[in-house]
C-alpha cells in the first residue's frame, strides 16, 4: 500500500491510497469464497457449487462493490493509522476506477480537528457587562423622575452571550466536509421530527414559506457556529483544566431520571458526551462568577 498526504486549507486532509493488484485478486477471490457459501445452483447443496460456475452466475457488479467495500474498510484505517491521522469526520471517498487486473486507487477526504486560537472574549464580556449596568444606571434614572419602581435586580450573562463572546473574539475555520455532515444530521432531524407529526418535508417547507436551499443554508450557518463553539469550548476545557467525575455523570443521569445511571455510564460514546456537556456548562459557570464577580478590573485575561 501507497499512501500520499495532501493537507488542503480549513484543517482538510486529502488521503491518495493505492493498493497493489495482488492484493486487489486476493481480496476478490475471498468475497468469491464467501459468495460460494451462501449460493445455491440447481443441482448443488447450498454452499457445494463449484466456485468457477458461482462466478459465472455471479451479479459482477455486486461482487465487484463487495470487494471495493473489503479494501476500503482494510486500507483507508491502515492509511490512517500509518500517517497518525485522527480525523473528525466520516470521509469522502472517491473511485476513479476498479479493474482486476489493476492497482486500486481511492481518494479519501476528511477533516481534522482545527487550530484553534481563543482571543480576549473575557474583556469583550466585561465590557458588555459595564454596557449594560449603565444602560439599567440611566433607565432607572428616568425611573425615579417619573416617580416609577427602579430595577435593582442583578445583571447576570447569559450562557449564549458567553458562547457568542467567544465565539466573535477567537479564531478557528471548520473543514467543509464536516459542516456539510453537521447540516445533513441537523436536515434529517427536521425531517424526522415533520414525520412524526404527519408531515412530509415539502409539506413542512411549503407551511413556513421556504425552500429546501434556504432552509439548508440556514441550518448550515446553525451548523458552522456549533461547530465553532464545540471547538473553541473544549479548548477552552482543556485550558482551565475542568474535570468532571463519574460521580457527577450518574448525579445527571439520577437528575434526568434515568433507572440505570450505573449501566449507562458502561457505554463509553455516551459518557463521554456526558462529561463533556457537563465540562462545558462548569466552564461557562466559572467564566460568567469570574466576569461578575470583577467588577471594574479590565485586565486581560
Amino acid at each position: 500500500m501507497k499512501t500520499s498526504v495532501e493537507k488542503l486549507p480549513k484543517s482538510t486532509i486529502k488521503l491518495t491510497v493505492t493498493v497493489p493488484s495482488d492484493k486487489v485478486k486476493e481480496t476478490y477471490s475471498q468475497v468469491l469464497d464467501e459468495s460460494v457459501k451462501s449460493t445455491e445452483l440447481p443441482g448443488f447443496r447450498k454452499g457445494m457449487a463449484p466456485k468457477e460456475l458461482v462466478e459465472e452466475k455471479a451479479d459482477v457488479s455486486k461482487l465487484y462493490g463487495e470487494v471495493i467495500n473489503h479494501l476500503l474498510e482494510t486500507y483507508y484505517p491502515q492509511a490512517l493509522k500509518e500517517n497518525l491521522i485522527s480525523p473528525v469526520s466520516n470521509p469522502k471517498v472517491e473511485i476513479k476506477e476498479f479493474d482486476l487486473e489493476k492497482e486500486f486507487e481511492f481518494v479519501a477526504t476528511v477533516a481534522i480537528r482545527p487550530e484553534v486560537t481563543i482571543g480576549e472574549f473575557k474583556h469583550k464580556l466585561k465590557e458588555f457587562l459595564e454596557t449594560r449596568k449603565k444602560q439599567r444606571s440611566q433607565e432607572n434614572a428616568e425611573k425615579l423622575k417619573r416617580g416609577e419602581k427602579i430595577d435593582d435586580s442583578h445583571i447576570h450573562l447569559s450562557t449564549n452571550e458567553v458562547i457568542e463572546a467567544v465565539i466573535n473574539s477567537s479564531q478557528v475555520e471548520i473543514a467543509d466536509i464536516l459542516i456539510e455532515e453537521e447540516t445533513d444530521r441537523l436536515m434529517s432531524r427536521l425531517v424526522d421530527q415533520a414525520q412524526s407529526i404527519g408531515l412530509s418535508l415539502e409539506q413542512y417547507l411549503k407551511a413556513q414559506n421556504r425552500t429546501a436551499e434556504q432552509l439548508r443554508s440556514d441550518y448550515s450557518k446553525a451548523a458552522e457556529k456549533s461547530l465553532k463553539a464545540e471547538f473553541l469550548l473544549s479548548k477552552l476545557v482543556k485550558d482551565e483544566k475542568i474535570e468532571t467525575t463519574d460521580e457527577e455523570v450518574i448525579e445527571a443521569y439520577v437528575a434526568a431520571g434515568e433507572p440505570n445511571p450505573e449501566e449507562k455510564l458502561k457505554n463509553d460514546v455516551e459518557k463521554w458526551y456526558i462529561k463533556s456537556v457537563l465540562e462545558k456548562n462548569k466552564l461557562i459557570t466559572k467564566i460568567i462568577e469570574e466576569i461578575e464577580g470583577e467588577k471594574h478590573d479590565h485586565s486581560h485575561n
